[in-house]
Formats: C-alpha cells, structure tokens, sequence
C-alpha cells in the first residue's frame, strides 16, 4: 500500500479544500498528488420510487452552463443521518416524504484526485410533503413511467453521472 508522507494545504473555499499529497509507493517511486474534499458531511442521492414511476428533476449545474437531468439530491447537515438527510431533500426538491428509505450504496466521484462519497438512497411509499429548500429557482420536476426511463435518458444531453450509477445500482445490483 503505498505510504502518505506529507499532505499540505493548498487552498480552502465554501466548498472545497485542495491538498498536496507526496506519497511514496512500494517499489520506492514518489509522486505528487492533489485532492479536493469537500468541506462538508457527504452527500445523498434518491431514487424515488412508485409502484410504477420514477421522479427525475431538471436543474441547473453551474459547471457546465446548462440545465441537467437528475435525481433529488443534497448535502448530509451537521447532526443529520443519511436517511434523514434524504427524506428532506425528497420534500425540498420534489414535494414528496418516504415512508420507506434504504441506503443501496455509496459511490465515489473520482476517487483518484476527489474523496467526495454520494450515498445512494432508494425511496419508496411515497406522499405528499413540502418543505422550504434553498434552491435558487423552482426546480423542474419529472415522473417517467417505469417502463420508458430508457427513452428518456436518451433523449437527454446533460444527465448528472451520478444518476446513471444509481440506475445501474438500482438496475442490477438491488432488484
């Protein structure tokens, strides 16, 4: 396993820390690596399931200037579970509360130079529930019928990846 000698940091932002990384492998080599961390307490994505639709939004993503497809999604606060977290993001961004949450999996982004984990949470038993969110503007909400989430996708430019792992997980691994 390689060896972390030193790790320095390069900067902090609201959201973000940078550090340098020297590290010496095995077979004596040395590299230097950077990392971003995230300054908070990870995130949560959610699958929000009925018996046969799914709840897709649309949301601006800053990076790449353009409004994407995904699913309901935030950061964990301070004192919060993963399982809370989700049932408040479900209210904030789509109008629903769960009765039923299961944690399925936790994804990395980019696990060679981000340590950021998104836990993936399937949301079932749904109902009505609002809750104020801090979303910049109203957020697009979509239900897609089970059976046609494929012709959605493709019709799609811009969908968050992490949507993609968590209908893989949902797809492959948990049914």
């Amino acid at each position: 396993m390689p060896y972390i000698k030193n790790k320095t940091l390069i900067s902090t932002t609201k959201l973000f820390k940078i550090s340098k990384l020297d590290i010496e492998f095995q077979n004596s080599n040395s590299r230097e690596y950077e990392v971003i961390s995230g300054t908070g307490n990870g995130a949560v994505m959610i699958i929000p399931v009925t018996g046969k639709s799914m709840f897709f939004i649309k949301e601006y993503a800053a990076a790449i200037d353009a409004y994407a497809l995904t699913f309901p999604k935030g950061g964990i606060d301070k004192g919060e579970s993963i399982i809370e977290a989700a049932n408040r993001e479900l209210q904030e961004e789509i109008g629903y509360k769960s009765s039923s949450l299961e944690h399925i999996h936790t994804i990395d982004l980019a696990p060679g130079y981000i340590d950021h984990k998104t836990h993936i949470i399937l949301a079932k038993n749904l109902s009505p529930s609002k809750l104020t969110g801090d979303e910049p503007e109203d957020l697009e909400i979509i239900e897609i019928p089970l059976s046609d989430i494929n012709t959605f996708l493709i019709k799609n430019l811009y969908i968050d990846s992490r949507v993609l792992a968590s209908l893989y997980v949902y797809g492959n691994l948990i049914k």
